[in-house]
């Protein structure tokens, strides 16, 4: 069994996010957080179903989730 990882879901716009949501969840899409301000949706699945979501109508782009540490406060490197 492949393994999950986290992706990021943007919307294109032309359908809203909650009925593009339901769609991802019926193509395999485990479903996070819908972020309706932004147009965007996170959640898990595995690489095979990401063509599935990819080809949802209202979605632009599947993207992988990557951590971002910004360190610590007052360091003076922050990337």
């Amino acid at each position: 069994m492949a393994k999950s990882k986290t992706w990021i879901v943007t919307t294109s716009g032309e359908r809203s996010v909650a009925d593009v949501a339901k769609d991802l969840k019926a193509k395999g899409f485990s479903v996070d957080q819908v972020l309706d301000e932004i147009g965007a949706i996170t959640g898990a699945a595995d690489d095979s179903v990401v063509p599935k979501l990819r080809a949802v109508k209202g979605v632009a782009d599947v993207s992988p989730d990557t951590a971002i540490d910004i360190g610590p406060p007052d360091s003076p490197t922050t990337w």
